[in-house]
């Protein structure tokens, strides 16, 4: 097996939580909100609520698993090490489109913040949606080539001002909420709430991808769990208290027509200082979301490479700059190429949502088995969940995570199909890689069972 370079640079608690905070926060809470509420009406504060539930799930699974095994690309680690070889090679698989979807929506969910203030403001030129899109990605495709360190000093200054924004509509809001807006909460009936959850469970899967920079983290066995309780506590505040205002100042079919609703309805009602303020901070959520996606998903492809289980030029660290640029070019590049014949918002968000989600149902599964596989590991976990409250946790992500995916069929039966084939495709390639390099005489599949010397060094 060939060595790989493993990556020396390290943020701390601050550089972390700036990261997850960012990821979490991005352009899908200023843009998302709108849409779904001239759907979903007033109850799309129950459907972000809804979408908590896998969050809670999501969020106990990560602090005892990357307490336990602190690694670099973490999900796909736990998946091939704790439920097997082919669930492991399926995370990365269906990583690559679904970032690449998300890439386009966070892409396009800025560019339709910037059309809004081209219009409400006649100084700002108006610039091609193309164009915006691809100012967004490519600036962001270097950053992440140049490195971690780089890559947390910006998100750090970026997350600053996007909790000054998003206070600047809360605090204003709250004192000009119309209860009357809140009635009725679900005036088209349950079928659009399914989606609604789904769609907002896009920026809450944020939390998740703290266990994909393990090898990057000062002390991850103690960090981890750190960083995961300040983002969380920070995030939600700001989310719920986005919405439930936005909602409680405005009208929900007036939200329906409105582009960049957020950003309309400070307009309306809050001095343009304040609105300023907003802008800025949907601006940076785009920015933030795209920075820690390309940060976090390179490296669970660069994992996957180091198995050969993918090709193992992914796996590669650049010299000068200690990250995994091929991995991240593979990630960034595509959405560029498919930027003009892309979707919509929604459909985009769900896309990514249903491969997060995936993830979920694995990673719940890699929990039950962590204290059987991995017992040591397990049991002198700096943060140990209890075995009853393990297993709860463990079934409780599974089978939120799985209902979604069978609503969400109901809903949109094409979509899921297009993922299952997919998934399909991957087991013909698994199959086939797994076959050649037992010719050679390589056991791929007993190299995606052991952790590498590094990484029993560094969970130790």
């Amino acid at each position: 097996m060939p060595e790989h370079r493993i990556i020396d640079s390290n943020v701390g608690i601050l550089g972390g939580t700036a990261l997850i905070i960012g990821n979490v926060i991005g352009v899908s809470a200023f843009v998302l909100p709108g849409p779904l509420a001239g759907d979903v009406g007033p109850g799309i504060i129950v459907a972000l609520l809804l979408a908590m539930i896998p969050l809670v799930f999501g969020i106990l699974l990560s602090l005892q698993l990357g307490s336990a095994i602190p690694v670099a690309g973490g999900s796909y680690v736990y998946a091939s090490r704790l439920v097997g070889p082919f669930w492991g090679f399926l995370l990365p698989w269906i990583t690559i489109p679904g970032v690449w979807a998300g890439m386009l929506f966070i892409g396009f969910g800025f560019a339709e913040y910037v059309g809004f203030v081209s219009s409400a403001v006649s100084v700002v030129p108006d610039v091609p949606e193309l164009a915006l899109v691809y100012a967004l990605l490519v600036p962001f495709i270097v950053l992440n080539v140049l490195g971690i360190k780089m890559v947390a000093i910006v998100q750090f200054v970026m997350v600053s001002l996007i909790a000054v924004g998003m206070l600047a509509f809360i605090v204003p809001g709250t004192f000009q909420v119309d209860a009357g807006n809140y009635e009725p909460l679900f005036p088209a009936g349950v079928g659009p709430v399914i989606v609604a959850v789904v769609s907002l469970y896009f920026p809450l899967r944020g939390f998740r991808l703290v266990v994909e920079i393990g090898e990057e983290m000062e002390n991850p066995a103690k960090n981890i769990p750190r960083v995961l309780g300040l983002s969380a506590a920070v995030s939600l505040f700001l989310l719920v208290g986005l919405i439930t205002v936005l909602v409680g100042v405005a009208n929900w079919q007036d939200l329906a027509g409105m582009d960049a609703a957020v950003a309309q309805v400070s307009l309306e009602h809050f001095p343009a200082p304040l609105t300023a303020l907003v802008l800025v901070a949907a601006a940076m959520g785009a920015l933030t979301s795209i920075n820690m996606t390309y940060t976090a998903y390179s490296r669970q492809l660069m994992r996957a490479a180091r198995d050969d289980v993918i090709p193992s030029p992914i796996a590669r660290v650049h010299d000068r700059f200690d990250s995994p640029h091929v991995a991240v070019l593979l990630l960034g590049i595509p959405p560029l190429l498919i930027a003009p014949v892309s979707p919509g918002t929604v459909t985009l968000s769900i896309a990514l949502s249903l491969t997060i989600l995936f993830g979920l149902i694995i990673a719940g599964v890699s929990l039950w088995n962590l204290p059987k596989s991995y017992p040591q590991r397990y049991e002198y976990s700096l943060y140990k969940l209890p075995p009853v409250v393990l297993k709860v946790v463990a079934v409780g992500a599974v089978v939120s995570a799985g209902f979604l995916w069978v609503l969400v069929s109901t809903q949109l039966p094409v979509m899921v199909a297009a993922l299952a084939g997919w998934m399909v495709l991957g087991y013909v390639f698994y199959r086939t890689r797994v076959r050649w390099f037992a010719n050679r005489g390589v056991d791929l599949k007993g190299r995606m069972g052991e952790l590498h010397e590094s990484e029993k060094e560094r969970a130790d």
